[in-house]
Parts: structure tokens; C-alpha cells; sequence
């Protein structure tokens, strides 16, 4: 009896340094993989934002952008931008013209297969615009800075298409910029 105690002690023994002795290593999906190696033509992203407004107040902004997934969640990018405006009431009529760069981290990827939300990624979003503004009364051309900072929900259609809708905030407030006095600001835009 000695001896079958022993052997099952030593069985059982081995059994357990065996188990030990496994390494547990993360198994990654083919999309994950995939994902990781990107080529610098994948990794690109293009879109932008368009803005029209119709009447006693004519507004017609267009900002394309180029972007750059520098991660599977952050986005980085720039792009020119140009506003029309032209208000009847003051007989008023001026164009903007400039520059942005922009960074977007993903917060929350709602836009997965497993994902029971349903929900597309939700982002924090980050963009300074260095535009060329006329003054008014004077009529001269300055250039000023607006950083616009918040967040927003980026829902994929199909393929590498999608929209996006942002909050942001003025946070610079300059008297002259396009932003002053609204915040916040709603951006709807597009990529692919």
C-alpha cells in the first residue's frame, strides 16, 4: 500500500511541476496582426469637414485634411482650411484662409465585432488652426490662432469610410476668430 501512495504522491507531483512549468502567451487575432503591420499608404487617412450656410448669413467652409495613424488609436494630421462668409445686414463679405494640424486619440473602439454597444469609437480630439482673418473696422489682415479641444464619436459606414461628429471648444477666444462667441463648436466630417 506503501508503495501505491508513493507512486501516486510522486505521480501527482509531477504532474504538478508539468503544469507549472507551461508559459502562458497571448494568442493574437489575424486582425490584430494585420493591423500591426500597416503599410505607410494603409496608415493614411483622408477627409475633412464641410460647412454651408444659406441666407441672410452666407458661411461656406472647406477643410480637407490628410491624416496619419501613428497607432491602431491615435490619428494625427493637417490640412488648409477656407471659410467664405457674407452677412447682408452689415453688407459684409470676407474669406479665411489657413492652416490646421490635428491629433485624435480613440478612447473607447465601440466600433469592434464584439462590441455589444453597438456604438462607433469614441475620441478626444485636439486641432490648432493658424488662419488669415480681415479686421473689422479696420480692414486689415491678421493672422491668429485658434485651439479647439473636446472630443467626439467616430462611426465606421464600411471599409476604411466613416463619419465623425465632434464638441469642441474655442479655447483661445480670440475676438477676431470665426469661433468667437460659440461655443461650443459641432463639427460633422468624413474620412476614408
Amino acid at each position: 500500500m506503501t508503495i501505491k501512495r508513493s507512486l501516486l504522491i510522486f505521480s501527482l507531483l509531477i504532474i504538478t511541476v508539468t503544469l507549472y512549468s507551461q508559459v502562458e502567451e497571448r494568442i493574437t487575432s489575424e486582425k490584430e496582426k494585420t493591423r500591426e503591420k500597416l503599410s505607410f499608404s494603409e496608415r493614411l487617412v483622408f477627409g475633412g469637414d464641410i460647412g454651408l450656410s444659406f441666407g441672410s448669413i452666407t458661411y461656406v467652409k472647406l477643410a480637407p485634411v490628410v491624416g496619419y495613424r501613428l497607432t491602431s488609436r491615435l490619428t494625427a494630421g493637417l490640412g488648409p482650411i477656407y471659410i467664405y462668409e457674407r452677412i447682408k445686414e452689415f453688407n459684409f463679405e470676407t474669406s479665411i484662409y489657413g492652416g490646421k494640424l490635428f491629433a485624435s486619440f480613440t478612447v473607447f473602439n465601440g466600433s469592434q465585432r464584439e462590441n455589444a454597444f453597438g456604438i462607433g469609437n469614441i475620441l478626444l480630439h485636439a486641432e490648432n488652426e493658424v488662419v488669415n482673418v480681415e479686421r473689422y473696422p479696420e480692414y486689415d489682415r491678421i493672422w491668429i490662432d485658434n485651439l479647439l479641444l473636446g472630443g467626439g464619436l467616430y462611426q465606421p459606414v464600411g471599409g476604411r469610410f466613416g463619419i465623425s461628429i465632434f464638441i469642441l471648444w474655442d479655447v483661445t477666444q480670440n475676438p477676431y476668430s470665426p469661433y468667437y462667441l460659440n461655443n461650443p463648436i459641432f463639427k460633422f466630417g468624413f474620412n476614408f
